[in-house]
């Protein structure tokens, strides 16, 4: 089966006829620090000092093949330089973000070669929101809520008056949306205790690394 790939608003196959030969993602790297030792053997790991891990930009590296220059230098003129959604046709659930460059425009015989990279961030994004809704009235209850490998904060919907109790940490809300980073979902199940009189719902974004 021929994938194609979706920038922003347009599709590679409608939008342009073309043919993805490739589409590779590079992986990012990570953002290593290390503290040489002097007269000592090894070197001091601070590359989670500062609460995890972080990395570099991840890449994507685009070649297609076109059936005619106004095709090619109309997809050249619509995509480089830009910043953008990218969603690759083989992972539809997914969506890469950041800023495409063309490296390539040239003819091949009666065909032509464009190639693209794109410069995207260290985690592609479900495409579709994670939503959890509870209602308390009095009892406390506990709240499980999962998350992948990207650490995100919930945006918190709430109605009537609420306490959240995350990481040992209580918080009083009151009816608005709340959004904070000492509730930030880190990978795996996050337990967190809702009391009060109300209703929460929570909203995200999963990533994974690209």
């Amino acid at each position: 089966m021929m994938y194609g790939a979706v920038f922003g608003d347009r599709y590679s196959r409608e939008d342009y006829g073309a043919v993805m030969n490739y589409a590779r993602v590079v992986p990012p790297a990570v953002k290593e620090v290390y503290v040489d030792i002097d007269g000592g053997d090894s070197a001091i790991d601070l590359t989670e000092a500062v609460g995890g891990v972080a990395y570099e930009d991840a890449k994507i590296e685009f070649k297609f093949t076109l059936f005619s220059a106004e095709k090619a230098e109309r997809m050249e003129n619509d995509l480089h330089g830009r910043r953008m959604e990218i969603v690759l046709e083989r992972e539809p659930e997914y969506a890469y973000q950041g800023r495409v460059s063309c490296t390539k425009v040239e003819q091949d015989g009666r065909l032509y070669e464009a190639c693209f990279t794109a410069r995207v961030h260290p985690y592609k994004y479900e495409r579709r929101e994670s939503v959890h809704e509870e209602t308390v009235s009095g009892t406390e209850k506990e709240v499980l809520l999962e998350n992948d490998r990207m650490p995100v904060m919930p945006r918190m919907e709430v109605e009537g008056s609420v306490q959240l109790v995350y990481d040992g940490i209580r918080y009083r809300m009151g009816p608005g949306t709340y959004q904070m980073p000492e509730v930030t979902l880190q990978e795996g199940l996050n337990r967190l205790r809702l009391s009060g009189n109300g209703r929460v719902r929570f909203s995200y974004r999963k990533g994974r690394l690209a």
